[in-house]
């Protein structure tokens, strides 16, 4: 099933796959559902998965002002059927999916965060302060590669820094989507909004049970904030796979097969 959802100024476009147990995965940043097809092809064997698109992304509109990125999945689960649901989110993805667990933790059987990406550290450690002096040198390098050499020259960097493990025809379909996904690049305001306070203060106050899954080829910062999310949320555990990068769905795709099969049965 393909469809699209209307919601305040705009509208979403989601998939559904499958039959069984509901599932729904949320994109990394610069990715849109075309991510998952690798794995919507075995999940949706055991599980009904639903994907969709973030606004700026893929097939859902375009956003001009601000919008509640809580209330956009709401409105996705409630048009595609989806009463309660194990929420598996990739980078950006874990991020939303956890601020949804915190307003409707009834509505969540699990989180699975992937290489959560939560951005800069309230009360940084030493460790984490210097990793995000890396993570800083990253994005100022972006900038610069795209001002001066434009979005695809920008999309291979970024793809690199972030995946160095996948192989050559994945390297080049997150190229692709991030390209195709540009304008979240190119935005000078996000207009999406979660929590306020955000989500990464508030791990401690999570209710669902939490599966943490980061790749020990990711940016130390990555990793950092993993075990920071499982440390402190009541209910969680942590699986780092050492030679996974940021995606591990392509770095390493039987590892993260288990991981989720395993979260979906505990």
């Amino acid at each position: 099933m393909r469809n699209f959802v209307e919601v305040p100024d705009g509208y979403l476009y989601y998939e559904q796959h499958g039959q069984g147990a509901d599932v729904v995965l949320l994109n990394g940043g610069l990715a849109d559902v075309r991510m998952w097809d690798s794995t919507v092809a075995w999940l949706s064997e055991s599980a009904r998965v639903t994907t969709w698109d973030y606004r700026d992304n893929g097939l859902s509109s375009a956003s001009y002002a601000a919008y509640s990125e809580i209330d956009d999945l709401a409105a996705v689960m409630d048009a595609a059927g989806v009463e309660r649901a194990v929420l598996i989110g990739s980078s950006d993805g874990a991020r939303r999916a956890l601020g949804f667990a915190h307003r409707y933790p009834d509505r969540v059987r699990r989180v699975c965060a992937v290489a959560g990406s939560f951005g800069e550290f309230p009360d940084a450690s030493p460790a984490e302060a210097a990793a995000r002096v890396v993570m800083r040198a990253h994005f100022t390098r972006l900038e610069e590669i795209l001002a001066a050499d434009g979005i695809p020259a920008a999309a291979a960097y970024d793809v690199a820094g972030w995946c160095p493990v996948v192989n050559e025809a994945d390297r080049r379909l997150l190229i692709g989507l991030a390209i195709a996904n540009s304008r979240v690049l190119t935005m000078p305001v996000h207009h999406g909004e979660e929590l306020d306070p955000p989500i990464k203060t508030r791990f401690a106050e999570l209710k669902p049970p939490l599966s943490v899954l980061v790749g020990g080829r990711d940016f130390q910062g990555t990793q950092l904030w993993a075990a920071r999310l499982a440390t402190q949320a009541p209910t969680a555990g942590l699986k780092v796979i050492p030679d996974a990068d940021h995606m591990p769905m392509f770095s390493a795709p039987d590892e993260f097969r288990r991981f989720v099969t395993e979260a979906l049965i505990a």
